[in-house]
């Protein structure tokens, strides 16, 4: 029956090809770029990996191995292939049993290909039958490209009953070339978030089919099928009712955050009482079904673990009271405005939705952004932009069709208070011609931005993490990055233009060795009086310093760094701690040069700097230069 959901239904002729070129034209580019990307004519290719291993691990165990217990294999596994740094996707319990750490969703997704492929390779000798070898490498990267087709199928077919051609072609382009949807699907197919991009376009277009009569639906507004196929869209089918809560299982048990999926039966349509009750019992079978194909994930753990459950998240958790909203949506670490602004118009076309689908995409939104920036990692660790709300791309797809028409002068999809609404007659023809072009040229920078980023975060001219408002706009529109410019990761700060007149501070006029940390964790540079007689002004501190750098042993959190505190009353002001191997360029001879900003000064107060080493690794500096700056 899965299956079913995946091929369901024919697709339906279309007057004008606009759409479906727009479809073809993404999916190549996925498809060109997902081959090269992930080395798939090389042989070499390894995206089974990270997160990905924790998603994958389930196939081994059950059909390679035989052990959903301990998963011993692991350990061959991480020796013989680059997973990662530990075996962080696998939790261990007293009793000695160990189990994937993340939901057994995908891994039902992947069985049939699975299993084919570990008979092909079984059978061949091509490659080991360990479950990691390049055909299984290869059999994951394919399944995403195939999920990827299907989800812009899909998605357009939806979009199909509600908009015109060239308004779905224009929300295809947006979505799949202008969102970091097109990063999710191209460079980690091992992870979740393109199949369920899939999903939901196939709930939708299923939901669409079984339950959204045509009676709804204003006149003349299903584009791109005469009346005869409109009648093909009756609602409350059983068959339509299975498929939906089958794909609906299937999503929650590979995110259990796709919970919110539910919110689109349970409020379409809704305006009185009557049609509470109708959906209440639409809703419950759908949620029915849904809860059967959750139960894998619970017979599974019963089988591998003992236990009817097992949290994989343990120590985890959500701040409900304090969900991370600005940052989510526009800090500049992951915020999800920030890189992917294209889906603010999508957010904005839920104000030109029909009354039937206002209310379920609101709820779904809503709910969806508050579950996801509720979570204490909010930023979901290296990401390129917001990465957890890039599936529920496919709904947002309905408000940005609404807000594309509203702007074409169409009717179909914008809400029924704009006059002319029901009617694409003959004078909105020319408006249409003149239009449509204009909004193509206005998604270029859209994709042109998505795809560049896209390119400077596999360059790390945008860091896998800690991005702040200075180094993003420090960096943008950056083919090539000064690694010194680093230093702005950490100051967050920029000083102004102008001429500014200086007072030196002692300097560094030896050579000073900075050891490692089982050696002297903190060595001290200069601990100074600020100088009086500007508090209404911004004072800069400046800090050229020259040195070797010696060892390769730090890391993201353990590293040699330069504080500054700005001291009051033997309490710190303000503290900046400078990550020196990050803003390295040549570790035989190097500088560090930066300038922090003094506000506030008052009488007493002090600058401090020192050099803090969390590594085993050692610095020789050979001078150092300080300065205060001000107007």
């Amino acid at each position: 029956m899965v299956i079913l959901c995946l091929i369901f239904p024919p697709v339906q002729n279309s007057s004008t090809p606009y759409a479906r070129i727009a479809l073809l034209l993404i999916f190549s580019a996925m498809a060109i770029t997902s081959l090269v990307r992930n080395e798939v004519f090389q042989g070499t290719t390894n995206v089974i990996n990270w997160d990905g291993y924790g998603y994958y691990a389930y196939l081994p165990g059950a059909f390679v191995y035989g052990d959903i217990s301990e998963y011993a294999f692991a350990e061959d596994h991480f020796s013989s292939y680059e997973v990662s740094s530990g075996i962080y996707q696998l939790m261990e319990l007293e009793n000695g049993s160990r189990f994937p750490i993340y939901n057994i969703g995908l891994a039902v997704v992947w069985t049939p290909a699975f299993l084919i492929t570990h008979s092909i390779t079984a059978v061949t000798g091509i490659a080991a039958a360990d479950g990691m070898s390049y055909p299984y490498q290869l059999m994951v990267a394919l399944m995403m490209l195939l999920f990827a087709f299907l989800g812009l199928l899909n998605l357009k077919r939806f979009l199909a009953i509600y908009f015109s051609d060239v308004v779905v072609a224009l929300v295809l382009l947006g979505i799949g070339l202008g969102t970091n949807i097109f990063y999710y699907i191209v460079e980690n197919p091992d992870m979740t978030h393109g199949y369920l991009f899939a999903l939901y376009a196939m709930f939708l277009y299923a939901f669409a089919r079984g339950f959204c009569s045509p009676a709804l639906v204003p006149d003349g507004a299903v584009h791109g099928t005469s009346a005869g196929e409109q009648e093909s869209f009756p609602g409350g089918k059983r068959k339509y009712l299975i498929y939906c809560g089958l794909l609906a299982g299937l999503m929650c048990l590979i995110r259990s955050s796709e919970i919110v999926v539910f919110a689109i039966p349970a409020f379409y349509g809704l305006k009185n009482w009557a049609t509470l009750k109708r959906n209440f019992w639409r809703t419950l079978p759908i949620f029915g079904i849904a809860l059967a194909v959750f139960s894998i994930q619970l017979i599974y753990y019963k089988a591998g673990t003992g236990s009817w459950w097992q949290n994989g998240y343990a120590g985890l958790g959500f701040d409900w009271l304090s969900p991370h909203l600005y940052e989510g949506f526009i800090g500049y670490r992951r915020g999800w405005l920030v890189y992917t602004p294209l889906m603010a118009f999508a957010l904005m076309g839920i104000a030109w939705l029909r009354k039937d689908w206002l209310l379920p995409i609101l709820i779904f939104t809503l709910g969806n952004v508050y579950l996801l920036f509720s979570w204490h990692i909010w930023w979901y660790g290296d990401t390129f932009g917001s990465r957890p709300v890039t599936q529920s791309y496919a709904v947002l797809a309905l408000p940005l069709g609404a807000l594309l028409t509203w702007l074409v002068g169409g009717a179909a999809g914008a809400r029924e208070r704009i006059k002319g609404a029901k009617e694409e007659g003959a004078g909105n023809a020319p408006r249409r011609r003149f239009i449509a072009p204009l909004l193509l040229l206005a998604l270029i920078p859209f994709i042109a931005l998505n795809l560049f980023q896209h390119w400077q975060y596999n360059q790390r001219i945008l860091p896998l993490d800690f991005v702040n408002k200075t180094y993003y706009w420090h960096v943008f529109g950056k083919a090539e990055l000064d690694k010194h410019d680093r230093v702005f990761l950490d100051i967050n700060e920029k000083i102004p233009d102008g001429k500014l007149t200086y007072t030196p501070l002692p300097g560094i006029n030896e050579p000073l060795a900075v050891p490692p940390k089982a050696r002297q964790e903190f060595v001290n540079i200069l601990e100074e009086d600020l100088i009086l007689g500007y508090p209404d002004q911004v004072m800069w501190l400046r800090g050229n310093i020259h040195y070797s750098y010696f060892g390769d042993s730090f890391d993201k959190w353990k590293f040699p760094s330069v504080v500054m505190e700005h001291k009051r009353d033997g309490g710190a002001k303000k503290w900046i701690q400078v990550n020196i191997p990050r803003a390295m360029a040549t570790p035989t001879r190097d500088s560090l040069k930066f300038n922090i900003s003094l506000e506030d000064i008052q009488s007493g107060d002090k600058v401090k700097l020192y050099f803090w080493n969390l590594s085993q690794d050692s610095l020789m500096v050979h001078w150092g230069d300080f300065k205060l700056l001000h107007e």
